[in-house]
């Protein structure tokens, strides 16, 4: 995976994970690609190529990383913008992009909660301290 780094503010309520997948969006007029560049409980973020119009509101596909399952579910853009991607970056698309915030408005049940349990745990394994070994040790158990 990618270079983890955890993407939060203070307008948020609920924890972002950086994460690579693919997203296919679909709305009455056509079929467009892109790359879901990070995930939440409640929405997502996409980058792909810049042109085109886009509607309010749209049908998504993407994965969930790790996890063996399409996620269909009905979005609604939160912000589109154009940002300038630096040429450094490894493995995401170089120069300017279309991102886009989206905000899940309707999915079965069953992948809100597999796409919830996702990324609280990714969240965990990102936040949670690297040497905890020793506050696990069976000398400190009992104080």
């Amino acid at each position: 995976m990618m270079g983890l780094s955890v993407a939060s503010s203070w307008k948020r309520e609920h924890p972002r994970i950086p994460v690579e997948s693919l997203c296919t969006e679909l709305d009455d007029h056509r079929l467009r690609h892109a790359l879901v560049v990070d995930l939440s409980e409640t929405g997502l973020r996409i980058q792909r190529p810049l042109g085109g119009w886009m509607p309010r509101d749209l049908q998504l596909e993407f994965e969930i990383p790790e996890v063996d399952e399409i996620v269909w579910a009905r979005g609604r853009i939160a912000f589109d913008e154009v940002w300038k991607v630096p040429p450094t970056t490894i493995g995401s698309m170089n120069g300017m992009v279309r991102t886009t915030g989206i905000e899940l408005v309707a999915s079965a049940e069953r992948h809100r909660r597999m796409l919830r349990d996702y990324v609280m745990e990714t969240w965990r394994q990102i936040t949670e301290p690297a040497d905890d070994w020793m506050l696990r040790a069976a000398c400190y158990l009992r104080g």
